[in-house]
């Protein structure tokens, strides 16, 4: 029986506020609600572009999949208590993504290093058909970094 999916605020409120992508899965944009397998696993981000997304017509723009993409590993880091922001994507466009479909990125955190986290992200439906996949590298944040740009760290 696969593991419960549990709810997660990866990013600090501050930052959360003013996404660029939406929070309820309603949203006319993008709309991403992100969720762990279990307590601690990895990060899923539950996603569903919107009109507001389009860019070919009834397909989701490729900057939209790649902000989508980016977000998710990003948050795949803040929720394990790894503050980042983007060093570097790379990403490759399967097949065009439909719009008003449920889809799931899937995140792993491949590698760390003592200033650099490289992740993976993949774009997938619910029965394993891949849209999109990137890797990225996120510049760690210390505290004061954080402190800096986002307020108080946020605990986790």
């Amino acid at each position: 029986m696969p593991e419960e999916l549990v709810d997660v605020k990866p990013f600090p409120d501050k930052a959360s506020r003013k996404s660029f992508t939406g929070g309820a899965l309603e949203a006319e944009r993008i709309a991403l609600r992100y969720v762990t397998q279990g307590r601690g696993g990895a990060l899923l981000a539950q996603v569903r572009f919107g009109s507001g997304s389009e860019g070919a017509p009834k397909r989701a723009h490729g900057g939209a999949v790649l902000t989508v993409l980016d977000e998710a590993m990003g948050a795949a880091c803040w929720v394990k208590g790894l503050p980042v922001l983007t060093a570097r994507i790379s990403a490759a466009f399967r097949r065009g993504v439909p719009l008003e479909v449920d889809l799931t990125v899937e995140t792993a955190i491949v590698r760390e290093t003592p200033r650099i986290i490289f992740v993976t992200g993949r774009l997938v439906d619910g029965r394993g058909g891949l849209y999109a996949e990137a890797e990225g590298s996120f510049a760690r944040l210390r505290p004061d970094q954080v402190r800096a740009t986002f307020g108080d760290p946020p605990s986790f």
